[in-house]
């Protein structure tokens, strides 16, 4: 049995714990250290959030060099300090020298931390190919790349201080435990799903000492930039670490949540073919329950301190709809058969029409009248976050009624509040999770999809998407 964690609310977070870093002191820092000019710069917009990044053009010399600097999380994110900006430039740097494709590094400023990077030529969203010839040619070279990586001698990384599993569970659950102490040190009310998952995942570590290759951690489309029919770069280091090769694939599903990757099943029969590595699909199945639960992980906190220069309406958006793929990878992975709960409807309260008239001055009004890229993205986040709390207003009782009535069935009595609640329900998770997981994962499911319906028309990109399944191959990558 587990330790409960307090659930006395901890001292608040200091007040610049869900704020950027001083970005205003990055720039002269470049100047400086590349004996550089800058041109012009822009901050990146995505829809899906994103670490902080800018496009900056200089002049060295004379002549023109395009960089794209890729910053830092704002300290909300607190897995970043264990994998820090300046790790991942050193892990880059390597790759480069090794041969992959990758962004050169140009310099790496310490404070406020950040990776001056070559700019690479391409687009990185791979939804907008439509040419399904095109789609299967980058697809295919990705995942030669992917084969490449894996194929590197694990001691290049070692000697950058990228530690090497030394058990089997090392493999599975090194790390899930830099994401659980950020959870936990960043946190202060528990969050059953995760207490449960992770808790699955420590019981049912594959075993054996698989074969050790760099897992690139955030794995698949969105994190390469493509040009032509060929992948230009692969981006996104930051969660990269020695491994298991199934990780990487499991990784592959979570992107793909995002962006369409195709047919996994051919995906990953192309890898086996490639690699000549026997697909383990039940190990796939486990790390993709570690890739669905890293998400709830890393954004919990981010929830509790919601900063309001952040993309909260997209953290909020992933966070729901982690907290439904998750139960789903592991219902996948135990073989159990999910049931969608009764959504009912609710009426509209007297202020609805007043969310109406907030939505149409910003979504009608406002936005079409923004020309900074930037700021019209960050408007986009605000229609995002009232669509929300327009159904949190309409439906938000119902469904915690819902929720009560649920934990009554679990924990034999109806608790007061969903706070109460959940603190019992962590309570029980940790003395009796591992004979009621059924039950748990039912549970999870249940309350995930209430949870989504809050923020239907404003999940963004994952507004429809589902858990790709990958039982159409066998263990060699052959159709079944």
């Amino acid at each position: 049995m587990r330790e409960p964690r307090s659930q006395t609310p901890s001292a608040e977070p200091s007040s610049d714990s869900s704020s950027e870093p001083n970005w205003d002191a990055l720039f002269p820092w470049i100047e400086q250290a590349l004996g550089a000019r800058i041109v012009a710069q822009r901050r990146q917009v995505r829809e899906s959030g994103g670490r902080p990044a800018w496009f900056v053009d200089l002049e060295i010399d004379g002549r023109p060099q395009k960089t794209y600097v890729r910053g830092t999380r704002d300290a909300a994110f607190a897995y970043t300090r264990t994998y820090t900006t300046e790790r991942e430039a050193r892990i880059v740097s390597e790759l480069e020298r090794a041969g992959i494709p990758v962004p050169g590094v140009l310099a790496f400023c310490p404070d406020p931390p950040a990776i001056v990077m070559n700019f690479v030529e391409g687009q990185d969203n791979f939804n907008e190919v439509d040419d399904p010839v095109r789609r299967e040619a980058i697809a295919r070279h990705f995942m030669e790349l992917l084969v490449d990586v894996h194929a590197l001698d694990s001691a290049r990384f070692e000697k950058l201080r990228i530690e090497r599993p030394a058990t089997p569970e090392d493999y599975a659950l090194s790390d899930l435990a830099v994401w659980e102490r950020s959870y936990e040190s960043a946190t202060r009310e528990p969050v059953p799903l995760i207490t449960f998952t992770c808790d699955w995942l420590r019981r049912n570590a594959p075993s054996g000492i698989p074969e050790t290759v760099l897992v690139q951690g955030d794995t698949g489309p969105g994190n390469f930039i493509f040009a032509g029919n060929r992948v230009a770069a692969i981006t996104d280091w930051e969660m990269a670490h020695l491994g298991d090769p199934m990780d990487d694939l499991a990784l592959i599903r979570s992107r793909d949540l995002y962006y369409d990757f195709g047919d996994l099943g051919e995906r990953f029969g192309l890898y086996a073919e490639l690699s000549g590595r026997t697909l383990d699909l039940q190990r796939i199945r486990y790390y993709t329950v570690k890739a669905m639960i890293i998400v709830p992980l890393a954004l919990a906190p981010v929830i509790e301190n919601l900063n309001p220069r952040s993309e909260h309406a997209e953290w909020i958006a992933q966070y729901v709809f982690y907290e439904r793929t998750t139960p789903e990878a592991l219902a996948d992975a135990m073989g159990i058969a999910l049931a969608p709960p009764d959504l009912p409807d609710a009426p509209e309260s007297q202020i609805a029409p007043l969310y109406d008239i907030l939505l149409e001055n910003l979504r009608d009004e406002q936005t079409p009248h923004i020309e900074d890229p930037y700021l019209r993205a960050r408007m986009g986040f605000s229609v995002r976050l009232a669509e929300h709390l327009r159904r949190v207003e309409r439906y938000g009782g119902v469904y915690d009624g819902q929720e009560l009535d649920d934990l009554g069935e679990i924990l034999g009595r109806r608790p007061a509040s969903t706070l109460e609640g959940r603190r019992a329900l962590d309570r029980f998770i940790r003395e009796h999770g591992e004979q009621h997981e059924e039950a748990l994962v039912r549970h999870f499911h249940r309350r995930a999809l209430r949870q989504e319906s809050l923020m239907r028309g404003a999940l963004g990109m994952a507004e429809g998407r589902a858990l790709s399944p990958i039982d159409a191959v066998d263990e060699s990558g052959e159709r079944r």
